[in-house]
């Protein structure tokens, strides 16, 4: 009996490539992973004018909410470059706890890096665009 064991790799996202954005980085992602669902982890989102930017904080008291994606590690390795460089030098790719429906799954997503002194809170955690 042959067994086949694919790995998937998880994507948190949180901004302009939620399933309900008509950017074409959204519409790609759409098509090359499966979307499994809302999700959150802790932090705070920022409103960098066309687009949010998280960060990561186990101590907050608020969330920063989004959905995840899966992809087959194949399929991984071929789009990252492609969201690295979508996501620019503002950001680091990063592994967070995020909270699903279904437990705690570790996820990439894109954290902002940048001072966030002076930039607005999105106080409920959630990016409309």
């Amino acid at each position: 009996m042959s067994t086949s064991t694919t790995s998937f790799i998880h994507l948190f996202v949180y901004g302009t490539l939620l399933s309900a954005s008509k950017h074409p980085m959204a519409q790609d992602l759409r098509q090359k992973a499966r979307l499994l669902g809302p999700a959150f982890f802790p932090g705070r989102l920022y409103d960098l004018g066309t687009y949010p930017g998280a960060v990561y904080d186990p101590m907050a008291q608020t969330n920063v909410y989004g959905e995840v994606y899966s992809f087959t590690e194949s399929v991984w390795k071929q789009e990252q470059e492609t969201l690295d460089d979508y996501e620019g030098d503002e950001y680091v790719r990063a592994v967070v706890p995020v909270q699903t429906a279904d437990g705690l799954v570790d996820c990439w997503t894109y954290l902002f890096k940048p001072p966030t002194d002076s930039l607005p809170l999105i106080a409920l955690g959630r990016y409309f665009g």
